[in-house]
């Protein structure tokens, strides 16, 4: 495992660039459904079509305080399975 200055050296040299904090596509009659293949659309254009190379994950604002555990869990295997099919690097962060 790394250590801090393992990590911050490793962050002040390679974390360059756009990094997209996204938003939870809900569904639904009453909005309580996650509409997933909005999801992964929204994951792709960000990482393939805009090329950016980091995504924030069920962040710890907005929609975060309505969602499951369960559900965060699944947002968050779902943006990598989706971001790492078009850019194995891309950098994923999670709250």
């Amino acid at each position: 495992m790394a250590t801090a200055s393992e990590a911050r050296e490793w962050a002040r040299n390679s974390l360059r660039g756009i990094g997209d904090s996204l938003y939870t596509p809900f569904s639904g009659i009453d909005g309580d459904d996650i509409d997933w293949d909005a999801y992964r659309t929204l994951v792709r254009y960000c990482v393939g079509d805009l090329a950016h190379p980091m995504l924030w994950v069920t962040s710890g604002v907005a929609e975060f305080w309505s969602l499951t555990i369960p559900e965060r869990k699944r947002l968050l295997e779902t943006a990598i399975e989706e971001a790492r099919a078009v850019n194995p690097d891309v950098v994923i962060q999670s709250c």
